[in-house]
Formats: C-alpha cells, structure tokens, sequence
C-alpha cells in the first residue's frame, strides 16, 4: 500500500579534488510501506536518474584562499539544480549531506573549517533543505568511511540487502575493492566467522534496517594503502629507478644525478618521458620489456615490511584471511578503466586472458600502438595515458595476485552455493545499470535510519573499529540526523568571547572587593588557571570536527606545495602509506588534534608502521617530483 505525498528526497554531493557532483535520491517512506509485502525483509529502496547528477569545476578546494565565496560560487549553482528536480513542497524536508574528499583532505584543518563554516552558512540562510547539523553532514570523511561507503552502494545495488533474515548467521555480500590515482582501498566482510572474531578488533560493524524493522548486523573489515594508488605508484617506480643508480647510492656527493637518461622496461620501445627528481631533470626511455617491468614493479609492494600481527597483505597492512573459495570482489575505477579501455576485458576478470594481452601490449612498438589508438583500438585516449598503460595495467596485475594474494587459476572450487558461477573478481563501472558511487551509501544508511519499526537500542549506522576508535578517536557515524552543531561560527565565537569577559571581570570584582570575606587570599596562578579552564571549555563548544592526520594524506598530492602538510603532521595507522617520507619530517606531531609528542629524539629517516612501531628509512619522498613539469612525447 502506497500514502499519498509519500515521497522523500535526498541530496549527497561528493566533493572531490576535480569538482564536485550532486546527487540527488528518492524512496517512499519506508514507514508508510505494509510490513506484510514482499519487501519488508529488505532496505528501502531507492530511485536515481542519470538525469539528477550535476557537477560543478573546479574542486571544493580550490577556493582555500576565498572560502567566503565556497558556498555563493560553487554549491549554491549545485542546490539550485536539485531544486529544479525536487518538488517545492518536499524541499524542507530533503536531508543535503557534503562529503569532501580528496583535494579537501589535503587542506589545514582551519582552512578546511573556513570553507565548510561559510557552505553550512549559506545553506541555511539561502536555503530551506534540511541541514540540523553541520559537523555530521557538511564534513570531510577519510577514505576508509569512503570505502564503507563504496560497499554499502555495491551490495545495496546487487540486492544483497534485500530478503535479510536475522535467523541465519551466513549472507553473503560481495567485497569491493577500489583503486584511485594516489590511494588503492578494500572493504570485505570475511565468510569465516572465525575470522570475524579473531579479528575484532580490527573490523567496524555496520547496523541497517529492513522495512519491518529487522536489524542487519554486518562486519566489514575496511582499509586504505596511500601511495599505492596508479599515478602514485608510478611516480614512486620512477624514483626507484634514479635511486637504483650506483653513482646515486655510494658515498660520494660529486657524482650524484650525472646519469639523465634512464631506461624504463614499463614504458612501449620508442617512447620518452620527461620528469623532474629532486629538482634535476631526467629522460625516461621506454624499452617495452613486460617480463622486466612485472620484476621491477614488485618491490613496490613492500612486501618486505614487517608483520606484527599476521596475517597481512602488503606493506605490513594487517587483514583477516581472505577466503577465495568464498570470498568474491568487484573491483572499481582504475580496475574498470584499464582493463575495458585499453584490453576491452571489462567485467569477470581472467588472469590468462589479461596478463597475454598486458604483454603483447607492453612489448609493442610506441608507434604501433598511436596507430591502433587512431583507429579507435583504444577509445583515442591521449597519448600519455596510453604510454602509462603498460605500467598501470602490470600494477593492476602485481596488487591483485601479489599483493592480495589472489589466486591465477581460473577454476576456484567454491565452498558457498551463492558464489558457485561468479568469477572471484570483476571489474565494473555499474551494476545492473547504475553507477557504483559511494554517494548511495551514504544516503542508503540514513534512509535506512529512518525506520521507526524494531528494536530502539540497535541504531543504524557506522561503528568503528576499536583500533580506529582508541588510535584516531574515530565516532559512530549515525544514520539519522543529529541536531545541535554551531552554524554561524562568527557569531558563536563572539558570545564565548563575551561571556569569558564577563567571567573574568566578575572574578576580578570578587577577588579585590571582597578580599577580606571568605576567599581572601586568591592565588594569581589558580586564577589563571580557571580562567584557562573557563576559556577552553567554552571555545570546545563550538569547535568543529577534528580531522586525523591520515586523512590529509588520503588522495595525496606529493608536491612541494602541499609537502607542508606532510611534514606537520606524524601519523600512526593500521592501513600504512608511503606518503609520509619526508626527509625533514619532524617526529613529533599531532593525531585527531591530541598531542604525539614522543620525548626522545628519533631519526627522521624513520617513520611509524600500523601499530606504532618505528620503521624503515627510505631515499626518496614523493615531493621531490615536480607535477607541473613532466612532458611526454614521442621519441
């Protein structure tokens, strides 16, 4: 049975380093939906139209310097968009979630403050959609709550939500693996529930409701490997090759960078790149040699990191034990691009067929392969993206079998009757039709919050894991609208100023006119003392969300002019990054805004592994590379 005016809307706009694309969702209240039809054992479901995205350039980020003109130049030509799609009636109570991610993360927290301060301003004075808290809904968000997000969106989509029974301990879901230019993600729930527990304190659980109110308990298991994204790998492959010079690594300083030319087996014969290392100039020449290339890409797996608590994957990253018999995972962006654009292999993945065709391409002339691009062969994709295909698609190769392990047989014996004709991976850019974006998994989980049916203590939403939680600080992520967060910061800061004069004044008074009653001998250092206590208690009131170190370095842009943001900032994280390896770094630093000061003085070569532990000098940083400089062309 279907309420009249039963409708509701809801925006997300995915705020990234490019630009930023609003979209836009509709369901029937789930409340108002019969528990008695077919689908009250499933999530609401939700409507989209390739027809309710728009996007704005450049990115979120880019207004660093003016965020007063954040919300007036670039989200409000989004919001008026949604209002054209949305009935005026449904607008008041349309939820809007911002979610920055990649160019936001690279900001100083107070610049990031600044602009999302003056988006939820304008929102609310410009607007009507429905915005009762902005710290939770106008926010930056790390990349492994992207992630979860990336998984809720894949499994909502392939149906896996629908048809939940809470009786039966096993559903299966698919796992979602995502790989960018600067980061490579996962996000999986393990098939052994042994694995679960064993694991539990590395894995975050994730509360959904069905329509009749039923709880859906999943445990995902979520974590990100920055620097180990495409681009980034890449630029990483080429300091190796200046480092792996021998006038580079001897104990002579007269000699260094002599050699410019460097011959690159991951590279078509015939083609040149330019770069800049370490304010040097150099030439890449391609040799086309995929046998070589795949042995020169695997030290960048660090595989050689230390291990605390097994078992892991790469560089020293701890996971619960992938099941490939059980486990199945769909793999998304460059996972997609490489493999349909250039080898129209798209989609169930097969090793054979994938890594022949990777070598027939990286072995073939430069030349060849600009004639076949002409003719279409490759979708006419400019000719340096074509030319860093033969590294990309070797890496795709090197993360999945060496990196996570997977079996290179074809033939898997599956131990679970839903997984039976499913390949253990694919690549996809949509399934069933519609675009795997992370954004539907933001708005699954508060459509989802909305049911008012069932238990009232399990609340739908996101909990960290116990090891996010203590080391980063990291909070439930509701999914129902909280209320309460400052909107005009302005204004807040200026009663909180007034009333700590107003405190101040009032203690002075009592101090100097009524010394000689009960409190007469005052201290001038226990006055400061609460006057300090007075102060900061009232500023955290009003202060936004904290944003841990990591995040900053998420979809890291490794050059000189955010390398400031790299060297303020000491992290500690279970899912490890090369992005940290400044030479100049200092040690000490700050995590989720809490001291990590460390009294004794360590090495700057020497950075923090997933539990804390010092390791690993390294010869180069990624901020040695100039992004502005490089310049391909043909031989």
């Amino acid at each position: 049975m279907i309420i009249e005016d039963s409708d509701r809307y809801g925006i997300v706009v995915d705020a990234g380093s490019s630009g930023s694309r609003i979209h836009i969702y509709k369901w029937q209240d789930p409340n108002t939906i019969s528990i008695n039809c077919k689908e009250a054992h499933s999530v609401p479901q939700i409507y989209q139209s390739n027809d309710w995205v728009y996007k704005v350039s450049p990115g979120l980020s880019s207004f660093e310097d003016h965020p007063k003109k954040a919300f007036s130049k670039h989200i409000k030509p989004l919001l008026k968009f949604a209002e054209s799609v949305i009935p005026h009636n449904q607008i008041k109570d349309t939820p809007i979630f911002i979610q920055a991610t990649a160019g936001m993360r690279l900001l100083k927290p107070k610049k990031q403050q600044e602009i999302l301060q003056n988006v939820c301003k304008g929102i609310k004075k410009s607007t009507d959609f429905l915005l009762t808290d902005c710290e939770s809904q106008i926010q930056v968000i790390d990349g492994e709550t992207e992630g979860i997000f990336g998984w809720l969106s894949l499994n909502y989509l392939g149906g896996y939500f629908n048809n939940y029974d809470p009786t039966q301990s096993k559903h299966f879901t698919y796992g979602f693996m995502d790989m960018g230019g600067a980061s490579a993600q996962i996000a999986f729930e393990p098939s052994d529930k042994n694995e679960i527990s064993k694991h539990r304190e590395d894995i975050a659980k994730i509360n959904l409701k069905s329509v009749n109110g039923d709880t859906q308990e999943w445990n995902v298991f979520v974590s990100t490997w920055l620097g180990f994204g495409a681009n980034q790998a890449r630029q990483r492959y080429l300091a190796q090759l200046v480092n792996a010079l021998p006038e580079n690594t001897n104990n002579y300083d007269d000699d260094d960078f002599k050699t410019r030319t460097l011959y690159d087996p991951c590279m078509p014969k015939g083609y040149k790149h330019e770069f800049e290392f370490k304010d040097t100039d150099f030439t890449a020449v391609g040799q086309g040699d995929f046998e070589q290339c795949t042995k020169s890409i695997y030290p960048l797996l660090l595989k050689n990191m230390p291990c605390h608590d097994e078992p892991c994957l790469f560089n020293g990253v701890h996971t619960p034990k992938i099941d490939f018999t059980t486990d199945r995972f769909i793999g998304v962006s460059e996972y997609w691009y490489i493999p349909n654009d250039i080898f129209k292999l798209g989609g169930p993945y097969d090793f054979d067929k994938f890594n022949k065709g990777v070598e027939q391409f990286c072995n073939t002339q430069w030349d060849l392969l600009q004639d076949s691009n002409k003719k279409g062969d490759y979708n006419g994709i400019p000719d340096e993206f074509l030319a860093a295909s033969c590294f990309k698609s070797t890496w795709i190769l090197n993360i999945l079998h060496e990196g996570f392990e997977m079996p290179k047989n074809k033939a898997i014996d599956s131990q679970n009757d839903a997984t039976d004709n499913d390949p253990v991976f694919q690549s996809l850019a949509d399934m069933n039709g519609t675009e795997i974006s992370w954004t539907l998994g933001r708005i699954l989980l508060f459509v989802s919050g909305s049911i008012t049916r069932g238990n009232k203590v399990d609340n739908v939403g996101i909990f960290p894991s116990k090891i996010e939680a203590e080391t980063f600080g990291k909070t439930f992520i509701s999914g129902t609208l909280l209320k309460g967060s400052s909107i005009n910061k302005s204004t807040s800061n200026f009663f909180i100023n007034l009333i700590v004069i107003v405190v101040i004044l009032s203690l002075f008074y009592y101090i100097f006119v009524y010394q000689k009653m009960r409190v007469r001998y005052v201290h001038i250092s226990k006055l400061h003392n609460i006057v300090n206590s007075i102060t900061r208690n009232y500023r955290n009131r009003g202060k936004g969300p904290s944003y841990e170190a990591l995040s900053k370095l998420e979809e890291g842009v490794y050059d000189k002019a955010t390398q400031r943001v790299i060297d303020d900032e000491r992290f500690i994280s279970r899912s490890q990054s090369t992005g940290n390896l400044s030479m100049n770094s200092p040690i000490n630093g700050t995590v989720n805004g809490r001291s990590q000061n460390n009294d004794k003085e360590q090495s700057p070569f020497m950075r923090s592994n997933s539990r804390g532990n010092t390791v690993g000098p390294t010869s180069f940083q990624m901020s040695d590379f100039n992004k502005n400089r490089p310049q391909d062309h043909s031989a």
